[in-house]
């Protein structure tokens, strides 16, 4: 199993616990619980793009 494969499956693992722990909580359908991580996932790497470009911006290469 390469680097990529375990990216893959720890994005999968993620996903699968999310969407059970949503669901679970929210008493809503796949669907929802889906929607609901792909709007975490997408904050999550905002933020850290954003975190990743203020510690460029300020070293002042």
């Amino acid at each position: 199993m390469d680097l990529d494969d375990g990216d893959e499956l720890a994005y999968l693992w993620t996903k699968v616990k999310f969407v059970q722990k949503y669901m679970s909580a929210n008493n809503c359908s796949f669907d929802v619980a889906e929607k609901e991580f792909r709007r975490w996932i997408d904050g999550l790497m905002d933020s850290r793009i954003e975190l990743s470009n203020r510690m460029l911006n300020s070293s002042n290469i």
